[in-house]
């Protein structure tokens, strides 16, 4: 399928003669918005008018992996009450809902594409649904948003659900991140407490982070000569962000301005990954990463094994129902923090943002109501953002009335500009992924010490280049 061209300054254009956030505004299938639209709140807009002829009936498929709960509910649960109130409003559309796993999900979603049965929605993350926006499969959803949206939303985080030419293929909607999360009741009982970061954004340096790591490791030393502050991994290329934010920490960037070349052997790069290898060497790290998954962080976290790990709320969540059932008997303060930086009062995190596409199904009236579809879920229904377990871009109050204080610090982190960095996810590099399955095996060079991080790095980027050079040509 060709790729729809959309570009941003058409739809600020457009946006700019609309009154409120605009409701079914796509029947084109073009991504243009109709200024003077109704309003989402406007009544419901299926029914017909006297005198005026009655909507056609619609039949969507919706298809999301097993997201979207609230508090004491079943899998599926709340997707089944959304759909239905969907349909009330708009009784001539009728929504098949179907939950895929995530075990074999993105196979199935290609093996649709590629067979012209692709659903009409699929709730998604970036991840995945920019390779299927690239190749042409999804239609542009800018003119579901206004002006005063687009104003509210972090330029990083609006470059996780567009193209390169503007063409928002993701609503952005559910703010997260991925960062750094620390025990803390283990680094007071180490005598570290005194050493985490502090200041309102929590940021420190790398020379800050090691000797936090080096008195936890003085106070495991004196429980067993197995335990380790931290653990790394390289098994594969699962947690990778990890270490492209440690780069991102020392000033590195991935990619070159223009997007066609990865840039990751630079000076700074390598130093982060120099430094690295140092964590291995100093023995502030478990040995062997190269034998570990990213899984096993999380899991020796939980443990109480280490006392800081790649984490986010749903790792918090994790560890409480792990206290809750009682398999956790010690106590387990946590503490989220940016990754640290060369430079002071910066940090660096790992953003989240993007729920719907719609597919390109060559239907007009079907893409009309799945946007429709997609506009109700995220602006009308009430429950909608306390069911996505993260934030709201536009401001909604999604903490309740007695907040986890942590996630009142998440929540003003994820949208400071000045002294939190987001981590270029690089989701709209041709040949993305497959640029991820050459970078591990660069890293287990370098923990095994059969590459300098200079030569692994060189590598990686030979590799690499010829990966997204190819795929772009093929893309043409």
């Amino acid at each position: 399928m060709r790729k729809r061209r959309f570009g941003l300054g058409l739809v600020l254009a457009s946006v700019l003669s609309a009154v409120s956030v605009l409701s079914g505004c796509g029947g084109s299938g073009d991504g243009k918005g109709a200024a003077g639209s109704a309003s989402p709140s406007a009544g419901t807009a299926a029914s017909a008018s006297p005198g005026t002829e009655k909507p056609k009936d619609v039949e969507l498929t919706f298809w999301t992996y097993p997201v979207l709960s609230l508090p004491g509910q079943k899998p599926g649960e709340y997707n089944n009450n959304l759909v239905e109130k969907f349909q009330k409003k708009y009784p001539n559309v009728k929504v098949k809902l179907e939950i895929i796993p995530y075990d074999g999900g993105d196979q199935k979603v290609n093996v649709a594409l590629a067979s012209n049965t692709a659903p009409d929605i699929l709730n998604d993350y970036p991840g995945r649904t920019t390779n299927y926006a690239k190749r042409g499969y999804t239609v542009p959803l800018n003119d579901l948003l206004t002006q005063e949206q687009l104003a509210k939303l972090p330029k990083d985080l609006l470059k996780i659900v567009s193209l390169q030419d503007g063409t928002i293929f993701s609503y952005p909607q559910g703010i997260g991140a991925t960062m750094l999360l620390i025990n803390k009741s283990l680094a007071e009982k180490a005598g570290a407490g005194d050493l985490l970061p502090k200041g309102d954004m929590r940021t420190w340096t790398f020379d800050e982070f090691e000797k936090f790591l080096q008195a936890v490791k003085a106070y495991q030393a004196k429980q067993s000569p197995d335990l380790y502050p931290m653990l790394l991994f390289g098994l594969n290329e699962q947690g990778d962000m990890l270490y492209h934010s440690f780069m991102a920490g020392f000033g590195g960037k991935k990619y070159a301005d223009d997007r066609s070349s990865t840039v990751m052997n630079s000076k700074e790069n390598v130093q982060a990954i120099e430094w690295v290898k140092s964590l291995v060497d100093k023995k502030l790290v478990y040995p062997n990463p190269e034998t570990r998954p990213a899984s096993m962080s999380n899991d020796y976290f939980v443990q109480g094994k280490t006392v800081i790990a790649l984490g986010n709320t749903t790792t918090m969540d994790t560890v409480r129902k792990a206290k809750a059932d009682g398999t956790i008997k010690e106590d387990f303060e946590m503490m989220l923090v940016p990754f640290p930086s060369v430079e002071k009062d910066k940090g660096v995190i790992v953003p989240g943002v993007g729920q719907f596409v719609v597919f390109n199904n060559k239907d007009k009236d079907k893409i009309e109501y799945a946007k429709k579809f997609v506009q109700f879920a995220t602006t009308e229904d009430p429950e909608f953002i306390l069911a996505m377990g993260s934030f709201d871009v536009y401001g909604r109050d999604v903490l309740g009335a007695t907040p986890d204080p942590e996630k009142v610090w998440l929540s003003k982190a994820v949208t400071d500009t000045k002294k939190i960095n987001g981590l270029d996810l690089s989701y709209d590099i041709d040949g993305y992924s497959q640029t991820r399955a050459v970078f591990f095996p660069e890293m287990q060079a370098v923990f095994i010490g059969n590459k300098t991080p200079q030569k692994a790095m060189d590598d990686y980027v030979a590799k690499a280049n010829k990966i997204i050079k190819d795929a772009a040509a093929t893309k043409k």
